[in-house]
């Protein structure tokens, strides 16, 4: 499943998991593809913190579910291959 949404919130931690150290994503997610505007969490394990500007797209790989009772669903998931910037877009402007 995909989930392109906006940032609401966003935050990265450190966790050693088999002994390999890791980091775990965590993003508040809003869908504005569901009529009623539904907030997804989502946990985003890699090797590499990911940052996200609040307000800012974002389109993810679900590869999960962590828990659906409760409020907001848990969803894990992988941050989908971004395409290419242009190498302007990409360096900073010269002062």
């Amino acid at each position: 499943m995909k989930l392109t949404g906006t940032v609401l919130r966003c935050s990265a931690r450190k966790v050693n998991s088999s002994g390999k150290q890791t980091y775990v994503t965590n993003l508040l997610v809003l869908d504005p593809e569901n009529s009623s505007g539904t907030n997804y969490a989502v946990e985003v394990w890699d090797d590499k913190p990911h940052e996200a500007a609040p307000m800012s797209e974002v389109a993810l790989t679900v590869i999960g579910v962590v828990n659906k009772n409760g409020g907001v669903p848990a969803l894990r998931a992988v941050v989908a291959a971004q395409p290419a910037r242009p190498v302007e877009a990409a360096m900073p402007a010269a002062a």
